[in-house]
């Protein structure tokens, strides 16, 4: 681990990277926090895509105060849910990162989107190490590829190893993943391709807050437009985000395929600099004097969806233990996308679990199935069998 440079900030990657491998943190900021009995550090390290390609990857770690355990202390790895494109979008930017889950649309929120963990003080208590990537390209160098399972999934795991090469934290090798929205797609590709930190960290599990699943959440959304009722304004942004960062992952995409030109040259522009709300607002103004922002007769589909399938939630399947806790009243991400993937992941071996909320949305799940999430990731923690909503 190398000191940030004078008059650089966490953010600014050596270039070229320094050599390693994939977890090595390159360097690490000791941050402010208000959490009781608690030190956080913001950290820079290295990850990668589902290409091998390799990148700098900011993020934060708390741990709580005193002498860890002998063999370390358990790490939650938190993956968070949607905040944009840019680089500006990073949870870790805002003024006080290391703090219990504030969402952009509670009015003693300063922030310009989601912010915080969910639960963070209680499993400070609890005795956990809380790391939380920020992802590829939010922060630190790079294009965030959004929705794009396998890479934001190697960006989590990665962040746990991390931590472990910061003394002062205490972190020990046994992980659980949490995530919401985005992040609990992140977090169910974790638990699917664990093998990745094999030798580095022993992942548990995975807990997923209204994870995203993009196959499923594609056929709801089109149902739900053809029988002429209308998407939230946050539904619109995010599907032309994970156009735009699918065309950018695979080379034989083109975003001119799926959106019209006002529609790319829109997307292009404001994910240099919009973070997803502010997204949302924008285009939904913007189509109302330029039209949609999506193509009619989208092209090339064969290929696409060939790649949408591919992020799907299910493939591969996760020989670790998968819980998804999920608000019914969700109008974002579809609980019956969830349905779908808990049902897929039973009949593939998968010890899966899947707990509803009634009269609960997307932005209150994680407030909501807090109880539920943080036993089910102390009985990982505690070697207990994984329970299971498969027949």
């Amino acid at each position: 681990m190398h000191r940030v440079p004078k008059g650089k900030s966490v953010y600014d990657a050596p270039s070229p990277l320094p050599p390693g491998k994939h977890g090595d943190l390159i360097w690490a900021v000791e941050l402010n926090t208000q959490v009781p009995d608690a030190r956080a550090w913001k950290v820079l390290y290295r990850s990668s895509d589902l290409h091998d390609a390799e990148f700098a990857v900011s993020g934060i770690v708390v741990a709580p105060l005193g002498k860890p355990p002998a063999g370390g202390r358990p790490v939650v790895s938190f993956a968070h849910g949607t905040t944009g494109l840019a680089r500006v979008c990073a949870p870790s930017s805002v003024a006080d990162p290391a703090k219990d889950a504030l969402m952009f649309f509670e009015p003693q929120s300063g922030d310009t989107m989601d912010s915080g963990i969910p639960a963070l003080t209680r499993m400070i208590a609890a005795g956990y190490v809380v790391v939380a990537t920020d992802f590829v390209g939010l922060g630190g160098p790079g294009f965030h590829q959004y929705l794009i399972g396998p890479t934001l999934a190697r960006n989590t795991l990665d962040a746990a190893v991390a931590a472990r090469q910061i003394p002062e934290a205490g972190a020990g090798r046994k992980v659980v993943v949490l995530g919401w929205s985005e992040g609990g797609q992140a977090a169910v590709w974790a638990a699917q391709i664990a093998g990745y930190v094999e030798g580095s960290a022993d992942v548990l599990g995975a807990a997923a807050l209204a994870p995203v699943n993009s196959a499923e959440q594609i056929k709801i959304e089109r149902a739900v437009l053809a029988s002429g009722k209308k998407l939230p304004t946050m539904t619109g942004a995010e599907t032309v985000m994970a156009l735009l960062a699918t065309a950018s992952v695979f080379p034989e995409l083109r975003l001119s395929d799926v959106l019209t030109p006002f529609g790319v040259a829109f997307a292009t522009e404001s994910a240099k600099r919009q973070c997803s709300k502010h997204m949302g607002q924008a285009l939904e103004y913007q189509e109302a004097r330029h039209g949609p922002a999506i193509r009619p007769d989208p092209q090339n589909l064969e290929a696409w969806a060939k790649r949408t399938l591919e992020m799907a939630l299910g493939n591969p399947p996760s020989r670790l233990p998968v819980a998804v806790f999920h608000g019914e009243d969700d109008p974002t991400v579809f609980p019956a996308a969830s349905e779908a993937y808990v049902k897929q992941a039973c009949a593939s071996g998968t010890v899966a679990l899947y707990v509803p909320y009634p009269k609960t949305d997307h932005v209150h799940v994680p407030f909501r199935a807090a109880d539920d999430f943080l036993a089910w990731i102390a009985d990982r923690f505690a070697g207990k069998p994984a329970p299971s909503s498969c027949r």
